[in-house]
């Protein structure tokens, strides 16, 4: 209850501090894919979205979010993240830390601690499935599908207008 109050202070700051900045398909190099394994399985994730973008040479890094926590390289869960918002997983931590022109994020939990992570995150432009929890923290956001396969197939159509 504390850290969840905590982490919501910190998200509501950053979101605040946020610039509008912009960047273009095309002209993107790196772009981050951080997702809720409950919702969307690793290899819809893989095959769907990460194949397409690194069909158009953009290189990818991705991070997966479970509420169970795992071992499992490149992933997190909610034990990851200490009461004072410290993430003690080395891979998340990087992955905050990377400059991607584009972050997008698929998540319709709205659970704090996934929000804290794309909080966090240094991406330039920050894109995802609508959630009310996220609003604030992403500048472009598409209207769920019923189907996984048919979200990411939109936000790939819609990232590559921009």
């Amino acid at each position: 209850m504390i850290k969840n109050t905590l982490l919501n202070q910190k998200c509501k700051r950053v979101a605040k501090r946020r610039t509008q900045e912009h960047s273009s398909y095309v002209s993107a190099t790196h772009i981050g894919i951080l997702y809720n394994k409950d919702e969307f399985e690793t290899n819809l994730v893989r095959s769907v979205l990460e194949e397409n973008l690194k069909d158009d040479g953009k290189n990818i890094s991705m991070l997966a979010f479970q509420q169970k926590e795992t071992d499992v390289p490149y992933s997190f869960s909610k034990k990851n993240i200490t009461i004072s918002g410290d993430l003690d997983k080395d891979s998340a931590n990087y992955f905050i830390k990377q400059s991607f022109d584009f972050l997008i994020t698929l998540d319709t939990s709205g659970d704090i601690h996934f929000k804290y992570v794309l909080a966090m995150s240094k991406a330039v432009c920050k894109i995802g499935i609508y959630s009310k929890a996220y609003s604030d923290l992403l500048l472009m956001t598409l209207k769920p599908s019923k189907n996984p396969t048919e979200s990411i197939e939109d936000l790939i159509k819609y990232l590559k207008m921009i």
